[in-house]
């Protein structure tokens, strides 16, 4: 427990800092943030490391705010991206696999038990977000070991599966996405027996399944399309709970590399550009989407980042310059309310929308 406990002192002390001085942490913080580094680090190393639950636990939330700190460092190092991978490398010598992160383990009564497997399951999970954040900001390989899937809804009884279970499996599932499309690290890499083709088969079928009939409980409360006349550039989507939030967000990034990703995709000849138009299209929806779910619930750290991701992707494709700053306005509240760092985002989307409305107006 004292590497989680080391990196809450860590923390506070730098928004501790913060808060006083608005400019760079000073040596003192910088220093007290790797005194506490070091020993998770060391930590992940450890050949009984999946049972140090607590520092397993402490590594996300440096890697927060290790991305986070881009303010003031001005590039993402991704230091505790080597700590997660060897923590999944182990996870996965086991019989099961992080497979199991789909169906969630019992909730630990012993808060002082040296393993606590559903904290760990916790923590996996918000790994492999930041994982799917860092891949598609940074347009990296995947990093992560994840097992293979030929299903990816494989529960015994997929109506007694729950929000979590469902979200859980959408996320693995993105998660596969992003493997597929961008590669991933070799070194890390877990054997996958099926061919190419056998792999996107797999993973369009989960996006077909999902829109055709998603589970009943995942249905909005209240929905209403979009209307630019009006000021309204993002539907109005109402759910359950923010696990379907996640959930449906998750949905649209795989749905959006997937589109980008088709080999069926005409490139060239007659035909193309309406083709690119389409493409075009279906990343502007998907995107509006993620961007009407994050603001349902704009105090939800997790979902407000996902939209930012979303926007660094397909942000370039909005040309309608009212919806060009309703999303600048959702960036600005990622940065002010959760001090995500979008100024580099936003402005090269700035720049890219001006010289588009320059090359239209010739």
């Amino acid at each position: 427990m004292a590497n989680l406990i080391d990196t809450f002192h860590s923390v506070r002390t730098q928004i501790m800092e913060l808060h006083h001085q608005y400019g760079e942490p000073s040596i003192q913080v910088a220093r007290r943030l790797w005194t506490c580094r070091k020993p998770v680090l060391y930590a992940a190393s450890l050949r009984d490391w999946p049972s140090l639950d607590d520092a397993l636990t402490a590594i996300t939330i440096l890697r927060y705010h290790e991305q986070v700190d881009t303010h003031f460092t001005g590039i993402d190092s991704e230091i505790f991206s080597i700590a997660v991978q060897a923590v999944f490398q182990a996870q996965q010598k086991q019989s099961s696999g992080l497979w199991r992160l789909t169906l969630q383990p019992p909730r630990d009564r012993d808060v002082f038990a040296l393993s606590m497997p559903s904290l760990r399951h916790s923590a996996c999970l918000i790994a492999l977000r930041q994982e799917i954040w860092s891949v598609l900001i940074h347009r990296r390989p995947f990093r992560l070991p994840i097992l293979a899937a030929t299903d990816y809804a494989s529960f015994a009884d997929s109506a007694a599966a729950d929000d979590h279970d469902w979200t859980n499996c959408v996320i693995f599932w993105c998660a596969h996405v992003l493997k597929f499309c961008f590669g991933d690290d070799e070194s890390f890499s877990v054997e996958d027996g099926r061919t190419r083709s056998q792999q996107w088969n797999a993973l369009k079928a989960f996006e077909k399944s999902w829109d055709e009939c998603p589970p009943p409980h995942f249905a909005p409360l209240y929905f209403n399309e979009r209307n630019p006349s009006e000021g309204r550039y993002f539907p109005t989507i109402w759910l359950a709970n923010q696990c379907q939030i996640m959930a449906l967000q998750h949905v649209e990034l795989a749905r959006i590399v997937l589109a980008v990703h088709d080999s069926k995709l005409q490139r060239i000849g007659i035909g193309a550009t309406a083709a690119y138009q389409a493409l075009e299209e279906v990343l502007r929806q998907s995107t509006r989407r993620i961007c009407a779910l994050a603001l349902y619930d704009q105090k939800f750290q997790a979902s407000m980042v996902t939209a930012g991701v979303g926007i660094s992707m397909c942000g370039e494709y909005f040309r309608d310059a009212g919806e060009q700053a309703a999303i600048i306005d959702l960036m600005s509240t990622l940065e002010s309310e959760h001090a995500w760092p979008t100024s580099t985002a936003v402005s090269a989307l700035q720049t890219v929308w001006n010289e588009h409305g320059i090359s239209e107006s010739l």
